[in-house]
């Protein structure tokens, strides 16, 4: 018997299912329906430097299909400058620093420093472009699903949602780099389809999994 599929799933909060969901996401309802074996590395407060963490430590890079969602905590506004400490691999020291600097934001938000120094997303731009395209480069896998950042009930966020999503779009090729839109359907009913502000309801959930394998799908009938 061969082995099955080995499909790895990277991501944030929505990936590894919180809050509700947590074992019932949508990676875990993809690999079912399709039959493959799951590795969900997905975790909370990720980006896609916490992504290149998992690829490289994960050997995600030998995976069959990958799924990759990042671009909430990528594309969130912070202050030119501001510090960063990665979620992942997480340590005590580690924690400790990010105590220390959602401290430091809290107290800059307090006195606006983000208007004297100017203000940029968490992970510019250019550096999400290129994590994201690392991936894809060192990936053997068969299938590269780029899946579309989910809105927030917060649209003060919708237009860096959006552009970070087109970057996306733009890496997709429709062959084997693969883009799954999820945006507009999930922003029709955000009561119904979140939980909170953030996090999708297990109907939220499905909606990305429809997504998933319908262009799923379409690649392999092409």
């Amino acid at each position: 018997m061969s082995n099955p599929i080995r499909y790895v799933a990277l991501g944030g909060c929505n990936t590894t299912g919180e809050v509700h969901n947590i074992g019932n996401a949508y990676p875990e309802r993809v690999a079912k329906a399709k039959g493959w074996a799951l590795e969900n590395y997905g975790y909370t407060m990720s980006s896609t430097r916490e992504g290149i963490q998992f690829f490289n430590l994960k050997n995600v890079a030998e995976a069959d299909v990958i799924s990759i969602q990042y671009g909430g905590v990528d594309s969130w506004l912070t202050f030119k400058g501001s510090p960063f400490v990665l979620y992942y691999p997480d340590s005590p020291w580690r924690k400790f620093l990010r105590k220390l600097v959602k401290k430091i934001k809290k107290y800059a938000r307090k006195i606006h420093w983000h208007k004297v120094v100017g203000e940029t997303n968490v992970v510019p731009y250019q550096e999400y472009i290129d994590n994201i395209r690392y991936m894809i480069d060192h990936s053997k896998a068969k299938y590269i699903l780029l899946v579309e950042t989910y809105p927030n009930k917060d649209k003060t966020r919708e237009p860096r949602i959006l552009k970070y999503n087109q970057a996306l779009k733009d890496l997709s090729d429709g062959k084997r780099v693969l883009y799954v839109p999820n945006y507009q359907i999930l922003n029709e009913d955000l009561d119904q389809n979140y939980d909170d502000s953030t996090h999708m309801s297990s109907k939220g959930q499905q909606i990305v999994v429809d997504a998933v394998l319908e262009v799923l799908r379409k690649a392999e009938n092409t």
